[in-house]
């Protein structure tokens, strides 16, 4: 599955039917080649890059610079977090 992929399903909240899912108490699990979700957490090499605040419906988005891949990636969630109204609020 596509980086790309597993961030709208991050946004979406997606509980979609795939081979490239897992269940594990009642949380779904997507998994890319760099990244995969865990629960409400968006996990990129072990880091977290993003996670959900479901009471204000934002995304924490981890905007510490680690290496030009996960900085690409914080990008794109950014640009599809924007195309889909999501709120983000950055950290470092």
């Amino acid at each position: 599955m596509s980086n790309e992929k597993v961030i709208l399903q991050f946004l979406n909240k997606e509980k979609g039917r795939t081979n490239l899912r897992t269940i594990t108490n009642g949380i779904y699990q997507y998994k890319g080649r760099t990244l995969e979700t865990t629960g409400k957490r968006l996990v990129n090499y072990n880091t977290i890059i993003a996670y959900w605040d479901d009471e204000k419906n934002i995304i924490h988005l981890n905007t510490k610079k680690y290496s030009s891949t996960t900085s690409k990636i914080q990008s794109l969630i950014k640009r599809l977090a924007t195309s889909k109204g999501v709120d983000i609020i950055e950290y470092n």
